[in-house]
């Protein structure tokens, strides 16, 4: 037989698969792929949407006061800018326009205007004539709620503005706006009576906070209890101290604080947040995490720990060779330094 080259099966190696031609996708993985797909466009737009929605309702301005018939009138404007639950205040910033024969032609006043509000800090606010751009900050007190029912937490606010030019009481349109992002500002009952305008309206937390604040609810039990499950599998089946499970655990017990700290808002400690998940979460991380342990120490104390590795044999001290002896054929005689060896 012709010499042939040693394969894997002469040396009793098991023999790799062979590569055959590619396998063309079924239609059923083109199907889950595509339907995946619109999944993710449809999930993106309507998030797309529901912001759409939220910016739309904010842009909306709330009127109340004199009418466009009214052509001699004063027009302020009211942005929210910051809601504040801690200092229970509302920040506000006011502009005026002032129409017909009040103004002088490019919207500042023709005569001094005093503004009236019902903040405790500005009551009164002057505007000197023929100015260009008038602009003022005020706070606004918050009535009911209460900052620890977060993130349901409601409160109430109003803002009331008249205008006199000498003293004479003139026609008001307010337009009050809501520009803050953590919160949003619905009217919620005006009036207009004597030439002042006057808007109660209703804080609560914007439609962002809310989805924020239930999506980190939902992750903190989801990260609890996975530590729950974990532990459990670990303790079920007898093993050791698993030093990657305990440090996992350890990262998820304060990987949560970083969470809880992180919601908008900055809530206090001890709101509804707390109670309905971090609590928790924390106290069943830290129980799992200390059951893991004393588990882990007395399987390891039972079975002695690790076993160690055998020590390598130590290499033997080499040895001197022994001289062969030599044999001499018969009829010979041995030579004088094998007598002295003492060969024969």
């Amino acid at each position: 037989m012709a010499d042939r080259p040693c394969v894997a099966e002469d040396l009793g190696m098991p023999l790799r698969p062979r590569r055959g031609p590619p396998v063309p996708a079924s239609g059923a993985a083109w199907s889950r792929g595509i339907i995946g797909l619109l999944v993710l466009l449809l999930v993106c737009a309507t998030g797309i949407l529901l912001y759409l929605n939220e910016r739309d309702t904010r842009q909306k301005s709330v009127t109340v006061g004199a009418g466009p018939g009214t052509r001699d009138r004063v027009e302020v404007n009211a942005d929210v800018q910051r809601t504040d639950p801690e200092t229970r205040t509302v920040t506000l910033e006011l502009t005026l326009d002032a129409r017909g024969r009040y103004g002088d032609g490019s919207g500042g006043p023709a005569d001094d205007i005093t503004l009236i509000t019902d903040s405790p800090d500005h009551e009164k606010l002057e505007v000197p004539a023929k100015t260009a751009a008038w602009r003022k900050g005020v706070t606004l007190p918050l009535s009911e709620g209460t900052a620890s029912d977060y993130p349901f937490d409601r409160y109430r606010t109003a803002l009331a503005v008249g205008a006199t030019v000498h003293g004479r009481q003139i026609p008001v349109t307010l337009h009050i706006r809501d520009l803050d992002p953590a919160f949003l500002v619905g009217p919620d009952s005006t009036y207009y009576t004597e030439q002042v305008a006057a808007v109660d309206s209703v804080v609560q937390r914007s439609r962002s906070t809310f989805i924020l604040a239930w999506f980190m609810i939902a992750a903190m039990w989801a990260v609890a209890l996975a530590v729950v499950g974990a532990c459990w599998l670990v303790v079920r089946q007898r093993r050791g101290l698993l030093w990657p499970a305990l440090g996992w655990m350890a990262a998820s017990l304060f990987a949560l604080v970083g969470l809880r700290n992180a919601a908008p808002g900055n809530p206090p400690n001890g709101c509804i947040l707390d109670y309905a998940a971090f609590y928790w979460a924390e106290a069943l991380i830290a129980l799992s995490l200390t059951r893991l342990v004393l588990h882990g120490v007395l399987v390891e104390h039972r079975i002695g720990g690790p076993v160690p590795l055998p020590a390598a044999p130590a290499d033997p001290a080499p040895r001197r060779p022994r001289p062969r002896p030599r044999r001499v054929p018969p009829g010979m005689r041995p030579r004088a330094h094998d007598k002295r060896r003492g060969r024969t």
